[in-house]
């Protein structure tokens, strides 16, 4: 071959390699979700609700659920293998902690399957957003969400009084732990201009406490969620202990502070007004 043909082949090879580098996956029509995070993602960022197969069950619980009106019409599923595979999806979305056997059969079925990155911060929820928004060919829509969310969070910090003194905070959750760094709480908690006590004293992650702990602790406020199932008396439970009676104890809507999802940037609307509403009156 010639020095010009080689160099001709050359042109035509870097001319058509791009090409092949941007395949990209077909995008889903049939999409299922199996968490309560990307079933709330997806509702917000998928503008043709048909390419939404189903949600979990959990998408239309008022207690737990910020899209419940959203997610009426949509067909419901749980992490069942037969229930999902019946709906041939060509994408279904799971967490982590969902069930292996479940994404196995579905690899050897050559379902594509997305698992979400582990929930440890609000970081890790943006990450989830952009990725799921890549993933349904929803990117312009998943980072307009990522941006609302933080938008919200920085209104919400734009409240704060400039000179107020930042309250400690201890999360007291039943049937009775509490919350250290790499968690979403922690973050909505250090987002709403207090200071997540556990997490100043080293703790990481989710630990076991009890009533003593709390008490010795000497937080400022003690804040819980609205939401237990496990224990449906746990907040009244708590206003009614003598343990707590010089406790100033603030409850946020379950739905907010447990959120896996963008709605989590509610939590923290939610925080700085019940913290700062508490920390005025108590000046008074």
């Amino acid at each position: 071959m010639s020095i010009k043909n080689l160099f001709a082949a050359v042109l035509i090879v870097l001319a058509v390699a791009p090409a092949v580098c941007l395949a990209k996956t077909p995008c889903p029509k049939n999409i299922i979700s199996l968490t309560l995070a990307s079933d709330e993602i997806l509702v917000d960022i998928v503008g043709n609700r048909k390419k939404i197969a189903a949600l979990t069950y959990f998408s239309t619980d008022p207690l737990i659920s910020n899209v419940v009106e959203k997610a009426r019409g949509i067909p419901q599923v749980r992490a069942n293998l037969e229930q999902v595979i019946t709906k041939s999806p060509d994408l279904v979305i799971l967490a982590g902690h969902t069930n292996p056997n479940i994404r196995a059969h579905l690899e050897a079925a050559e379902i594509k399957a997305l698992v979400l990155h582990e929930i440890v911060s609000l970081e890790s929820i943006k990450k989830n957003i952009k990725m799921v928004g890549d993933a349904v060919c929803e990117d312009a829509a998943a980072r307009a969400l990522v941006e609302s969310m933080e938008r919200q969070i920085a209104e919400a910090r734009a409240k704060i009084p400039p000179r107020a003194e930042p309250p400690t905070v201890l999360f007291y959750g039943a049937p009775g732990f509490t919350v250290g760094k790499r968690t979403t709480v922690n973050d909505i908690i250090e987002s709403s201009g207090a200071i997540n006590l556990p997490a100043r004293l080293g703790l990481s992650g989710y630990s076991n406490i009890s009533t003593e702990y709390v008490i010795q602790s000497n937080p400022d406020l003690v804040l819980t969620s609205s939401y237990n199932p496990s224990h449906p008396d746990f907040v009244g439970q708590m206003f009614e202990n003598p343990a707590f009676k010089d406790k100033k104890i603030i409850v946020v809507a379950g739905k907010h502070l447990d959120a896996a999802s963008h709605y989590a940037a509610q939590a923290v609307i939610d925080l700085v007004n019940l913290i700062f509403r508490a920390e005025n009156n108590a000046d008074r």
